[in-house]
């Protein structure tokens, strides 16, 4: 008697193996993207955080303002974007910054040092919207960054006080 596989037992071996290479190769698209969309969810994430901190960084020019000019207010340049303003890294430089109003909303740009911006470098599928409005003795601010209507927008709100 020889030892050995009978053609049934070498076939179902086949199908299992089969059955198990195809499910793996399943697997890789939906990684890549499930990968891309967390990526996508990261930078915009980011983008937002950036709104906020640019708001912030222009409130504290306006209070390094008012400690050389008495006229100067601390949320100059801010009261004026209730419908929406695009800002980016280069906006604070600007003395008493008047803020681009976001109507359609352009697409951000990423440059060669790897910042985003709207006027230099790539176009990418990002769109920030900064909003504004006066609450009170704060300043209510709302980032919203859109990246793809398959997926919600990144929102991300603080109130921004004069607390000097």
């Amino acid at each position: 008697m020889q030892k050995g596989f009978t053609i049934v037992e070498l076939l179902v071996a086949i199908t299992v193996m089969a059955v198990s290479i195809v499910a793996v190769y399943g697997l890789i698209p939906a990684s890549i993207k499930i990968s891309v969309t967390n990526t996508n969810k990261y930078i915009a994430t980011q983008l937002a955080r950036e709104g906020i901190e640019i708001v912030r960084n222009i409130r504290d020019s306006n209070w390094l303002e008012q400690m050389e000019s008495s006229t100067a207010l601390w949320d100059e340049g801010l009261t004026n974007c209730v419908l929406g303003c695009e800002v980016n890294y280069t906006t604070p430089s600007i003395q008493d910054p008047v803020l681009p109003a976001y109507g359609v909303g352009r697409y951000l740009r990423i440059d060669a040092n790897g910042f985003y911006n709207y006027t230099v470098g790539t176009v990418t599928k990002f769109k920030r919207k900064v909003a504004i409005t006066v609450t009170g003795d704060g300043l209510r601010t709302i980032v919203t960054v859109t990246w793809s209507s398959e997926y919600p927008d990144v929102v991300i709100e603080e109130i921004f006080y004069d607390w000097r």
